[in-house]
């Protein structure tokens, strides 16, 4: 009995950790809709919210295999810098997260800012590439 319980804590902490079901843009709509909470959240002064937003960006759920290995297959000696990217938006997600719990008003601000910054970087740079990738 232990073990069965034990399995089933296990996989299901795997399963909210990867939604290897999920598609691409499902993640990353959810992503814009924790950014839109993030923002909101700042407006109203809302510390856990914003902690709450932030933390659901760093920790977001992966898309598919199929669908990442199309997109390493498109963007082959890229990839290190995709990754490098994700990376960069997960780190100031920690930040921001860090700043919401210190109630630290301008560190907030000013990593949300970068955030912003940093997805958007990476969307000029691999939107379109990644797009029809997963259109084929």
């Amino acid at each position: 009995m232990k073990k069965t319980v034990l399995f089933t804590t296990a996989m299901l902490l795997a399963t909210n950790s990867y939604a290897g079901d999920g598609s691409l843009k499902q993640v990353m709509q959810q992503l814009g809709n924790n950014y839109s909470d993030l923002n909101h959240a700042i407006l109203w002064e809302d510390f856990d919210a914003a902690a709450e937003a932030a933390h659901a960006i760093a920790y977001h759920d992966k898309f598919s295999m199929g669908q990442r290995m199309k997109i390493m297959g498109t963007l082959g000696s890229e990839m290190p810098e995709f990754k490098k990217a994700d990376e960069r938006v997960h780190a100031l997600a920690v930040n921001i997260e860090e700043a919401a719990r210190a109630k630290d008003m301008p560190l907030l601000i000013q990593r949300q800012s970068q955030m912003l910054t940093a997805c958007m970087a990476c969307h000029t740079t691999y939107r379109s590439k990644i797009v029809n990738a997963l259109k084929q």
